[in-house]
């Protein structure tokens, strides 16, 4: 088993980690593509609205998974697929937490899973390259990535940054890459059946229409994820504090704390002395914003504040916007 493994994505239906609503699965054996598995899923149903800015990405609603398996069912597979064997995964954080999250919201047992992910692969590897979102690091390796954001698509993707990497370090076994590389594997614990969790985020009443003063509001009372331990600190935003402008096309603000917290970073409400990076976004108005001038006096009294567009955070994050 030491030289078998498998390569995993998720897609979720909204904001919600445990929202899954598709999977891919490829089982890599010496170095070889030895098997394939993926479906659309149902999911949990105390999450099981989309949202706009996810079906905007990888296209999947409502209505596809009407008649797809439930979570419960494919988690099944997931595990029977697996076998046992390590998993690997671009941003690895969060499809850990999908993992996590679903069986939490439908109360399932889970075993206990060790890790890699490729994105952390790819910065130790490649650190040559301008960023290190799934297509640009697939292209140096010279795998082609047809249909980025549709979960069998992503996770063959994971799967060849792999294989390409265990020949860059001449190494066989999953194991053996992640010591070349100075990265270690991770380690998801078990958890045993039982509770149900709650719900991150209830059913919108109207899930497609939602004001930006209704979004303020629900943003105001969103609790800040902490850090993830499991964060590559050679990353571009650990440790540093993350505070967003305005409003992102392609996430909600909820959805970049998110990202920031598994990229090692701290995400943050307004602007402060403590800021080390802010995100320009939209307003709908004209001029700046208050955290924008904030943040601009704060740089003029000494303080080192990098502005960047919602194209630099999603560079910085080393994903595709949207993903």
């Amino acid at each position: 088993m030491s030289h078998t493994w498998t390569a995993i994505d998720f897609e979720t239906a909204n904001h919600d980690r445990g929202s899954a609503c598709a999977v891919g699965l490829v089982r890599v054996r010496d170095g070889a593509v030895v098997d394939r598995y993926t479906t659309l899923i149902r999911p949990p149903r105390q999450v099981d609205f989309f949202s706009r800015h996810n079906t905007a990405v990888h296209g999947i609603t409502e209505a596809d998974v009407a008649d797809a398996p439930s979570w419960e069912r494919v988690h099944a597979h997931i595990v029977e697929f697996a076998d046992g064997t390590p998993l690997v995964a671009h941003n690895a954080a969060f499809d850990m937490g999908v993992l996590r999250q679903a069986c939490g919201h439908t109360g399932l047992a889970h075993p206990a899973w060790e890790y890699a992910c490729t994105l952390a692969l790819s910065r130790r590897t490649w650190g040559e390259l301008p960023d290190h979102k799934l297509p640009t690091v697939c292209a140096h390796i010279g795998h082609r990535v047809r249909h980025h954001h549709r979960a069998d698509a992503d996770a063959e993707a994971a799967a060849h940054i792999v294989i390409a990497a265990m020949e860059r370090y001449g190494t066989a076994s999953l194991a053996d890459l992640a010591r070349a590389a100075r990265m270690g594997l991770r380690r998801v614990e078990a958890r045993s059946g039982g509770a149900v969790a709650e719900p991150v985020a209830a059913r919108p009443a109207v899930a497609a229409v939602e004001d930006r003063f209704g979004r303020w509001q629900r943003d105001a009372r969103a609790a800040l994820p902490e850090p993830s331990p499991d964060a590559d600190p050679s990353g571009p935003l650990y440790g540093r504090t993350v505070c967003v402008s305005g409003d992102l096309e392609s996430m909600d603000k909820p959805e970049v704390w998110r990202r920031v917290a598994e990229a090692g970073g701290y995400p943050a409400k307004n602007v402060t002395r403590r800021t080390d990076v802010l995100v320009i976004g939209g307003h709908g108005g004209t001029g700046k914003t208050a955290k924008h001038l904030r943040a601009e006096a704060y740089r003029e009294r000494g303080q080192r504040i990098e502005f960047v567009t919602e194209a630099g955070l999603t560079a910085l994050l080393g994903m595709t916007t949207g993903s």
